[in-house]
């Protein structure tokens, strides 16, 4: 795993190709230097041929060893005879001696790169040999001048030259490697980072934040993943959205049916009992036949839903439908104590909306809602801007629990511990039917329900 690491991945080609480079500048360097180190040592061997070679002063042990010093090298003088005369080098005589004989004399410079080289105790010497000018003449008897340059010199010249890029390739190499390393460190931060907020983004936890707001490829990537996040989450709600209503048309279909068959054979009993009491009793009898009457319509309506179908609208006057409402819950409020007052303005009569069921089952739930919650409800209908029919519906009760808030309108979601979650969620479906809308507050203590409705006609 180490090697698949996206450090060494960045770093190790850069290494390999820095301390690749270095070590070919350092070779170039070291040929050139050994170039520049033998034109150097021709260019020394010239100078003190040419000094020495038309010298007429004695060539004495004093005079080489200056000479010596000056041109770092050792020098020899021989006689004719080949015999050693002087000499700056710490060897013996007979040694020299003998590989000068074997050294041929040379006044010319460009003969100078293939002469051979002699071992002297720890040491190495490139050897030249050039003569002098009228030996028979000269009172030091010199004939020939043996130039010794020691190979240690030329050596460290050599090192000098490939160690300096060298040197410096490695400084830069560390210097290219911390600088990288740390702007991998920094960047597989990022990433390893970026990878734990995908991993609960991948895990359901849409909420995270993913973007770190930095403007750079792994900003952007981030801040294309939290767009990604968002768009999952509005696909997950949508799903579970849709989940909810395909599980509510399968329970609305299964109680439908349940509840058309005692509906039925409710309405029948009613009717039954009707043709045998007396005609005070009547009102009582025909208000309950038309909640059963009510009651098989929602039933019909919610047999359509769970088909998949929608029932055909019905225009009606709102003020109709809201009376028909209010006689139908007055019953049930004063079998609750629950004291129900309706404020119903008159401006009302003879606006019409797209669907009376629909309207008729979203107030009603409100109001069986409100009944069930507190022990006051007031109930107002009045137009607004003459698009709007608003129904508000007020009870005095504690209000929506604060886990409830964001889900209020969804199905299946209750405070009651034997409530169904679904009388809400009709109010909701109820409203955008009829292409208004539902929302709510609590006002001095007080829950508000306020229902619009788009008046038609």
């Amino acid at each position: 795993m180490t090697f698949r690491s996206l450090r060494i991945r960045l770093l190790a080609p850069l290494v390999l190709c820095s301390l690749l480079a270095a070590v070919a500048v350092a070779a170039v360097s070291y040929g050139l230097a050994q170039r520049w180190a033998t034109r150097d040592l021709q260019a020394r061997w010239v100078g003190i041929q040419r000094t020495l070679s038309e010298s007429t002063f004695p060539l004495n042990l004093v005079v080489l060893r200056l000479l010596a010093d000056l041109t770092q090298s050792e020098l020899v003088t021989l006689d004719s005879s080949g015999a050693v005369l002087q000499r700056t080098v710490d060897a013996p005589v007979e040694r020299i001696a003998e590989f000068a004989a074997e050294l041929p004399i040379s006044d010319r410079a460009g003969e100078a790169a293939t002469v051979p080289t002699l071992k002297l105790s720890d040491s190495r010497y490139v050897a030249y040999r050039f003569p002098t000018r009228n030996p028979a003449q000269r009172s030091d008897r010199v004939e020939s001048v043996l130039i010794l340059f020691d190979e240690a010199l030329l050596r460290d010249a050599r090192r000098r030259a490939a160690i300096l890029p060298l040197a410096t390739g490695l400084s830069t190499i560390v210097a290219l490697a911390s600088i990288t390393l740390i702007v991998t460190e920094r960047m597989v931060r990022r990433i390893t980072s970026l990878q734990g907020r995908v991993e609960r983004v991948a895990a359901g936890d849409f909420e995270s934040k993913v973007s770190d707001n930095v403007g750079d490829e792994l900003g952007r990537l981030g801040a294309a993943v939290e767009t990604m996040a968002n768009q999952l989450k509005q696909l997950w709600a949508t799903v579970h959205h849709q989940e909810g209503e395909k599980l509510l048309h399968q329970i609305a279909g299964g109680l439908a049916h349940q509840l058309r068959n005692s509906l039925t054979g409710a309405r029948m009993a009613i009717e039954l009992h009707a043709n045998d009491c007396r005609e005070d009793a009547d009102e009582g009898l025909q208000v309950a036949i038309g909640q059963i009457e009510q009651a098989e319509d929602y039933v019909r309506r919610l047999l359509l839903v769970a088909s998949g179908r929608q029932a055909e609208d019905r225009p009606l006057d709102a003020l109709t439908c809201l009376c028909d409402v209010r006689d139908s819950l007055s019953p049930i409020a004063r079998h609750l104590n629950v004291d129900l007052q309706w404020d119903l303005d008159a401006g009302i009569d003879g606006h019409r909306i797209k669907d009376g069921a629909s309207l008729s089952s979203a107030i009603s739930n409100l109001v069986l809602n409100a009944i069930q919650t507190g022990d006051s409800v007031r109930v107002e209908a009045r137009i607004r801007n003459q698009q709007w029919v608003q129904v508000a519906v007020i009870d005095n009760g504690p209000g929506v629990a604060e886990a409830l808030v964001d889900d209020l309108f969804k199905p299946f979601v209750t405070s009651r511990p034997e409530g169904l979650g679904l009388g809400l969620p009709v109010v909701a479906r109820a409203a955008e039917h009829l292409d208004g809308h539902v929302v709510w507050l609590r006002r001095s203590q007080q829950t508000v329900f306020d229902f619009y409705a788009r008046i038609v006609s």
